[in-house]
């Protein structure tokens, strides 16, 4: 039964330095730090019908609405071709 208190006054001590120094965070590290990253290329699944196998490459960060992707049965680099033709985000 010792151990058991022991275990639980370690969590809450953790916890409590997390807590402390995350109020000591500015609002500009907080804006920073919950920015979402995408990839510019994701793996999906573009055959027709219901398919579970994610069978392509395709860029999502294009300007122009249009999506641009890569099957790989045609394109046995496409992973390659998605991340070499895929503009970076700005």
């Amino acid at each position: 039964m010792k151990s058991s208190h022991t275990t639980l006054i370690c969590i809450i001590m953790l916890s409590l330095f997390a807590l402390h120094e995350c109020e000591k965070m500015e609002v500009k590290e907080i804006g920073r730090s919950s920015k979402i990253i995408l990839p510019a290329c994701m793996h999906e699944t573009c055959s027709g019908g219901f398919s579970l196998k994610n069978d392509c490459w395709c860029c999502l960060r294009l300007k122009t609405k249009q999506a641009r992707c890569w099957k790989e049965k045609e394109f046995p680099n496409a992973k390659e071709l998605c991340f070499a033709n895929c503009p970076p985000l700005e």
